[in-house]
């Protein structure tokens, strides 16, 4: 036997692994090239012998949430090393939001998140891991992650990548909409706003409210995906980078336990996460993500999953940007554990999670430990902070219902969503006059000249998926949440989306959208508009201002029908133009990706990739 023989038949293997039904080992019996390119990175012989996982990381220049993330793969792959694999860095960094917000890179966003989990799933099937780490915390790498996660279905575990810390009094990025078009206005001097911008994000990590990023960082825990209390932890703190670490040793015990994804995301993990996104005011965007995931899992989510779920649970988490207190004190009171255990007899508790433990057990565990007493409350002692403001007890809410509410009628036949819980009490049953924009830039001209009469439905249409990438209309409804004569009295309605910072009477997701001939685009200027959230109607209810019977309206509606023509192309090349022919709708995913009947993926697992999928 040769010296290099001997060396890699010494190699010991992690406790309860296999070697011989490792995925790595398997491909490498038919591969001879792959060892020879893996030396040529300074691989040694006992590492090709090792179970190897896939550490990728959305790492990236594109903003704060991700730039912090080397020292994360770092301690990941040391986490690897010392459990007995080998760890393989990769890298698809994302877009930001906030730094592509009302400009053309905004329809680039959402179709990101398909874009990056298709590059997870080459990078985790086409080369021979055998699990992986998947490291993100913002707004379209998160749900990404966790898409790649379902659909690869190889050992998995999440790493939530962090928050900010604060900015001088509070202020918080997405602020900076509505100074801005106070500056335009004449309202407000470029010096107090240049002030705002150079504090606003003091570090790296999510931003401090209550959006996209944080609401999949708590999904992420809630699903069963991260470990238990990795969720939104101030960037700074070494505790995220010990989470890190963990979670590289979690995984080569996931591989020993064959414990994948589909054993996890189970129908009821995925209830256990709208609960939870009811209970934190989550970002209405993950009425697109979600169901994605699930879909890649097997399992069948619907809108009408958040609605029947939100009815029931109360809010707990008094955070921005509806609320009032940053997520980095949320994390401090307790983060996603402290708001399950008000929750308990809400949630599944059977689900399996990372921990090979089920959620119950996690939580059993998490009771007994010094959990909240020394690692968190201390924090929100030096601010003199009462842990019951941030996370309100079951008997006294910071809202009695989650208040994702789906609306539907004559402009939404598939649906429509509206986050009744930031939406002032007056407006959840309102009638008024449309005032209709082909595109979000002249909607944001007429707020800004103040065009815009108390009373109006403002209908903005042709930003669906397939028409516009589906893009926030954030800055809209920015500048509406902050007019005193308007936040209470007019609406927005879009087959475009939200950012998770939104609030306001704001209607989103209408669904088939302008570009397929969804009846949003048969809405003429002075339609009346009735926005009903208890009945959960979204209507045409009269034309020229005046109320009309329903038959009368379906007759001009179909009038209007015969005599509309579709749009042209927006985009005739690159992906937007891709995205654009094969979409799914807004009330299905707006995914690029197809799923298979069931809502399963249509990918094609190698057979070494392959599990049955497991009910708990």
């Amino acid at each position: 036997m040769s010296d290099s023989i001997a060396r890699m038949a010494a190699v010991p293997t992690p406790a309860g692994i296999d070697r011989k039904r490792l995925r790595s080992q398997r491909l490498r019996e038919v591969n001879f090239q792959g060892d020879a390119l893996r030396l040529g990175m300074n691989w040694t012989e006992d590492d090709l012998r090792k179970p190897q996982v896939l550490v990728e990381s959305a790492y990236g220049m594109g903003h704060p949430g991700t730039f912090h993330f080397r020292a994360l793969v770092e301690e990941v792959s040391n986490g690897v090393f010392e459990a007995g694999g080998k760890p393989g860095e990769f890298v698809v960094s994302d877009i930001c939001d906030g730094v592509v917000q009302a400009t053309d890179g905004m329809s680039y966003s959402l179709v990101s998140r398909d874009i990056i989990a298709a590059m997870i799933e080459i990078h985790a099937l086409g080369h021979p891991h055998d699990a992986m780490v998947l490291i993100s915390g913002n707004d379209k790498s998160v749900p990404a992650h966790l898409l790649a996660i379902a659909r690869c279905d190889l050992p998995a575990v999440h790493v939530p990548g962090g928050t900010q810390l604060n900015a001088p009094d509070y202020v918080t990025s997405n602020e900076m909409w509505e100074m801005g078009a106070a500056v335009r206005r004449g309202e407000l001097t470029e010096e107090e706003l240049d002030l705002a911008q150079r504090g606003a994000c003091p570090t790296c990590g999510a931003c401090q409210f209550m959006g996209s990023a944080a609401t999949g960082q708590v999904l992420s825990e809630a699903l069963g995906l991260a470990l238990p209390g990795s969720a939104l932890v101030p960037e700074p703190l070494t505790k995220l980078l010990r989470y890190a670490r963990a979670a590289g040793k979690q995984i080569v015990r996931l591989i020993a336990e064959e414990l994948t994804p589909r054993q996890i995301l189970t129908r009821e993990a995925f209830e256990n996460a709208i609960v939870m996104h009811a209970a934190i005011g989550g970002s209405t965007n993950a009425l697109l993500h979600l169901p994605a995931i699930a879909a890649e899992a097997g399992v069948e989510v619907t809108v009408d999953d958040f609605d029947r779920i939100h009815r029931q649970v109360p809010v707990l988490a008094n955070v921005k940007t509806t609320g009032r207190y940053p997520v980095e004190y949320f994390w401090y009171a307790g983060g996603v554990p402290a708001v399950m255990l008000e929750l308990r007899d809400m949630l599944h508790l059977e689900c399996v999670t990372v921990t090979g433990k089920t959620l119950g057990e996690n939580l059993d565990e998490i009771e007994r430990s010094k959990f909240f007493m020394r690692e968190r409350l201390g924090y929100l002692r030096n601010f003199k902070i009462d842990r019951q403001e941030i996370i309100r007890p079951r008997d006294d809410p910071f809202a009695t219902d989650g208040g994702i509410a789906i609306l539907r009628g004559n402009i939404a036949p598939e649906g429509a969503m509206v986050k009744t819980f930031s939406v002032p009490k007056e407006m959840h049953a309102h009638t008024g006059p449309a005032r209709v924009f082909e595109d979000e830039p002249d909607a944001i001209d007429a707020l800004i000249e103040r065009r815009i009469t108390p009373g109006d439905v403002m209908v903005i249409r042709y930003e669906g998926p397939r028409a516009n990438g589906m893009p926030e209309m954030y800055f809209a409804a920015a500048i509406l949440s902050a007019d005193p004569a308007l936040n209470h009295t007019t609406a927005i309605v879009t087959d475009g989306r939200y950012s998770g910072a939104m609030r306001g009477p704001c209607v989103g997701h209408v669904t088939p959208e302008a570009l397929e001939g969804g009846p949003i685009a048969l809405v003429e200027e002075n339609d009346l508009i009735e926005l009903n959230a208890p009945e959960r109607r979204l209507a045409i209810v009269g034309v020229e201002g005046r109320p009309l019977p329903e038959e009368e309206v379906s007759e001009i509606l179909a009038r209007r029908r015969a005599r509309w023509t579709p749009r042209p192309p927006r985009h005739s090349r690159g992906i937007l133009s891709l995205y654009e022919q094969v979409a799914s709708g807004a009330s299905h995913g707006a995914s690029l990706i197809s799923t298979g009947s069931g809502g399963a993926s249509s990918t094609a697992h190698p057979p070494a990739a392959r599990q049955p999928i497991t009910r708990v």
